[in-house]
């Protein structure tokens, strides 16, 4: 049996607009914590990786039901993490934060480099706007009815009932969350991803374990519902995914490009990044090489994450790092 040298673990990054509940620390946190504390018991290299997601529309929500800043909201949640670990004896190596100018500067450069290798379909579309808010509506910002089961609360970026992915504009009867309005179309420029030209080579490494021949992993140690759930969106056929959004919050897309200005990345876009500028400033502080637990062939990379998450470490986040070419 063939074992890594090194392995680097990821517990999915705690959204920082609530606190932590059982289900979190039942889901991704404990069983991570156990998996890591064994590997230490065996003389294993293994680097156990965590922090806040604090980036999103939920953020800028969160803040202004409260009456506060995001940065309040990130900052107060944050704390609220750490102290549950803290008391739950949760021993990550790195507990970072996307607010954190590290991260920003990884993401940044990630964006930046899929923009100048052409991977990103620039297109301009009609997105919903709150004409009340003066504000285009991405992701929780807009409400409506899903198109696939009927739920008449589904965000424009999930339904929760039933767990599909939606666009803003495929919902029915949407109504703005801010203001409760009515929205109305207006022209926007983003940055899409071109999900449907990875296909091919996806389907073989879900499948298989394999991409362009290599094996990469073995599918048996992969949980079923994980490989049906990825092989339903495949089957399903997939589709670009826009990288940017209209907010107030998050991180900057290149002022560089033009036509970035008031743009910023997509949380997916962004969150999963967060585990290498997390993996960089661990290495910093312990002199360490953090490239080695990314980019060399004898590192094993295992994510801890709840079942809503599935997709985009799956399918969006590997697509990312192999369009990057640097991983």
């Amino acid at each position: 049996m063939h074992y890594p040298e090194r392995y680097l673990v990821t517990a999915a990054l705690p959204y920082a607009n609530g606190p932590l509940h059982i289900g979190h620390l039942a889901g991704a946190y404990i069983p991570s914590d156990i998996y890591v504390r064994f590997q230490r018991m065996m003389g294993k290299d293994v680097v156990y990786i965590c922090g806040s997601d604090e980036n999103g529309a939920a953020i800028t929500l969160r803040a202004l039901k409260e009456g506060k800043k995001p940065k309040e909201i990130v900052d107060e949640y944050d704390a609220s993490f750490r102290k549950s670990f803290k008391g739950m004896g949760i021993s990550f190596d790195m507990f970072h934060r996307t607010s954190d100018s590290l991260h920003h500067e990884t993401a940044q450069e990630f964006f930046k480099t899929l923009y100048d290798q052409g991977e990103f379909k620039e297109e301009v579309s009609e997105q919903y706007y709150d004409d009340e808010a003066k504000q285009f509506l991405a992701d929780r910002y807009i409400k409506g009815t899903c198109p696939k089961c009927g739920h008449d609360s589904a965000y424009g970026d999930q339904c929760e009932n039933c767990g599909s992915t939606l666009s803003p504009i495929e919902l029915i009867d949407p109504i703005s969350t801010i203001t409760g309005t009515s929205p109305i179309l207006k022209a926007t420029k983003h940055w899409y991803l071109p999900l449907d030209k990875y296909e091919g080579w996806l389907r073989e490494w879900i499948t298989d374990g394999t991409v362009d021949g290599e094996q990469l992993h073995d599918t048996q140690k992969w949980k079923n519902h994980v490989l049906g759930q990825c092989k339903s969106w495949l089957d399903g056929g997939l589709q670009p995914r826009s990288m940017t959004r209209d907010l107030d919050w998050g991180v900057d897309v290149p002022q560089s490009i033009e036509g970035a200005e008031g743009k910023k990345l997509y949380v997916w876009m962004d969150a999963p990044i967060g585990y290498i500028s997390a993996t960089k400033e661990w290495a910093k502080q312990n002199g360490k090489n953090w490239e080695e637990y990314w980019k060399d062939d004898k590192s094993e990379l295992i994510h801890f994450i709840g079942k809503d998450n599935i997709v985009f470490h799956c399918l969006i986040f590997p697509s990312i790092l192999k369009a990057h070419g640097g991983y």
